[in-house]
């Protein structure tokens, strides 16, 4: 059995062609749409795994609301080699780390993310390295394990997506590529090959486009935004005229509606000398991730001198945020709201567990207003691959958009004002990617 497989940012599935239509299976029975794997990975003290909303739900039965504790740890002893007068100088000093101590296990989301940064082999988790291809390979053992539970069949071959690019370095592009192939080639695939994700994606359109078009793919998933000009539709393959691929996604968008919460943790508030609280206090409240480091000793005694300026109530906020490991509870609730300002004109944030109150309105023109950076930097990708293609705006025929964060209004308010609001095709915005490189993966 051959099959696509789309890894992504946010979200995975797996889909095979079976009797001329795409066939995709249950993957992730608590996530909204159980047909895709949320992308997440947790892992215990014991080293036991869970995938998807179980990861999710054994994260924040775990983990949410708990007190940090941060020590220092020894991970033994290391030789030392510096230069004297006399030759060189050897002794032995202890290597320390700090930990997180009362962390009974670890949440990994955004792998695929993670792919762009140079020189990132994986993760450490209590005590053991986890590669990235290891990681992947995780994520992508369950997919196929589903899929071939649901089918009885063994799934050898597997086209997979990838993004038009993972980094504008050339280098970490292809060394990006090579961990995904790896992955799969630990959970058991054979022949493996790729696809780019937003011509997988038009490959759906154009089995049912009766005759040839010009169009532009727009897919804006979690990770990256891609952009492609292909001549698609009718008995001829689609030819690709231009691609182009934006480093934005809708992680990026989540960050971006974090911004007003922030004071209400304190930001713009004064330490007790009525000197600002340092900037990059509030900077690290960016992610969720990196929230929890805010709990350690070298902020402490910053936060402590906040309790005691001019917005105690805030900065309570704020250590309750951090110390009550908090922080991917509220990114939770901030793409809700997200996604809920798609379709309403405003949306609460509000979480509220552990003792901890809080909640915050944010409207759709609010988020707009934040996000107009990020509606540039999109028009800018569009312009540049309509340049590449030699095609002019009004001579694309249809704009097929696909991914979660191209359904968000102002994206399509920016497509039609470029091309005409008749010409926009929205697809199934989770599994057209995935069913395109099934169609890609199918026995001629």
């Amino acid at each position: 059995m051959n099959v696509g497989l789309d890894f992504g940012t946010s979200n995975s599935s797996i889909a095979r062609v079976r009797d001329g239509k795409i066939e995709l299976f249950e993957l992730d029975p608590g996530a909204v749409n159980p047909r895709m794997l949320r992308s997440f990975i947790f892992i215990n003290r014991a080293h036991e795994v869970s995938t998807g909303s179980q990861a999710v739900a054994d994260y924040q039965r775990l983990e949410t609301g708990r007190p940090v504790f941060w020590e220092n740890k020894s991970l033994g002893q290391v030789q030392m080699v510096v230069a004297g007068g006399g030759g060189p100088i050897i002794y032995w000093d202890d290597l320390m780390v700090r930990m997180d101590t009362n962390a009974q296990g670890r949440l990994i989301q955004s792998i695929k993310t993670g792919l762009r940064t140079p020189n990132y082999e994986g993760t450490d988790v209590f005590g053991t390295f986890y590669e990235v291809e290891r990681l992947i390979a995780i994520l992508m053992t369950e997919l196929r394990a589903r899929c071939e539970a649901a089918t009885g069949e063994p799934a050898r071959g597997v086209v997979l997506g990838r993004p038009v690019k993972f980094s504008d370095d050339p280098a970490i592009d292809a060394r990006a590529q090579a961990k995904i192939e790896a992955a799969a080639r630990l959970a058991g695939f054979e022949d493996i090959s790729f696809e780019l994700e937003p011509i997988a994606a038009a490959y759906v359109y154009h089995t049912q486009a009766p005759r040839r078009e010009a169009a532009l793919v727009f897919d804006f998933g979690g990770g990256t935004l891609d952009l492609t000009v292909m001549e698609l539709g009718g008995p001829q393959p689609p030819v690709v005229l231009a691609t182009q691929g934006v480093l934005l996604g809708g992680d990026d968008l989540d960050r971006a509606l974090m911004q007003p919460l922030k004071p209400r943790f304190g930001e713009g508030a004064t330490l007790r000398n009525r000197q600002p609280i340092p900037a990059h206090i509030f900077g690290m409240l960016d992610g969720w991730q990196t929230m929890v480091l805010l709990s350690r000793p070298e902020y402490r005694a910053v936060i402590r001198e906040a309790l005691r300026g001019s917005d105690p109530e805030a900065v309570q906020r704020l250590d309750d945020l951090v110390n009550k490991n908090l922080g991917f509870a509220l990114f939770q609730k901030i793409e809700k709201a997200k996604i809920q300002l798609s379709s309403q004109a405003t949306a609460l944030v509000e979480l509220g567990r552990e003792g901890f109150r809080f909640s915050e309105l944010v409207t759709r023109p609010q988020f707009e207003r934040l996000i107009q950076p990020f509606i540039r930097q999109a028009a800018e990708g569009i312009e540049s691959v309509l340049a590449q293609s030699g095609l002019r705006a009004d001579q694309i025929q249809a704009v097929l958009r696909t991914g979660g964060s191209a359904e968000i209004p102002a994206f399509i308010r920016l497509l039609a004002e470029h091309f005409g609001h008749d010409k926009l095709r929205p697809l199934n915005p989770f599994e057209t990617i995935v069913g395109g490189l099934a169609i890609r993966a199918a026995p001629l």
